[in-house]
């Protein structure tokens, strides 16, 4: 990422949804346009969910994850990491955290129970990209 940003998220997601973000991604042919794969940290118990284009392996979320400790607490997506510079558009926390959603909804077919449904043409129709016509 060449302007990475970083915040916290706090999100509780469901054993089910862990387990499709874990099992992550590999495109299969040229209409798959996203890979997911993990990073495992090991001692600490804590993985990253890398989020990155097929197309040119560029790298555009990261959701660092603390799985459930022997099941006293929920699975959490604690942080995420986005790139803020989208070929000159500005990427905002919010949009960032609807982007992922999206994509991993539609991708792995996660259910992120506690979060709204987003409109998929979110994904596309930045805020940030839009031309005041006035």
């Amino acid at each position: 990422m060449q302007e990475p940003a970083t915040a916290p998220w706090g999100l509780g997601i469901s054993d089910a949804d862990f387990r499709k973000l874990k099992a992550g991604f590999e495109p299969q042919d040229q209409d798959d346009k996203w890979r997911v794969s993990i990073t495992d940290h090991g001692q600490s118990g804590n993985i990253s969910i890398h989020l990155a284009r097929s197309g040119t392996d560029k790298e555009l979320y990261v959701l660092s994850i603390k799985p459930s400790d022997s099941g006293r607490s929920a699975v959490k997506v604690e942080a995420i990491t986005w790139e803020q510079n989208k070929g000159g558009i500005r990427i905002s926390e919010e949009q960032a955290k609807k982007e992922v959603v999206i994509i991993t909804r539609r991708l792995l077919e996660c259910g992120f129970d506690a979060l709204p449904e987003y409109d998929v043409s979110e994904l596309w129709n930045h805020p940030a990209a839009q031309i005041d016509a006035n």
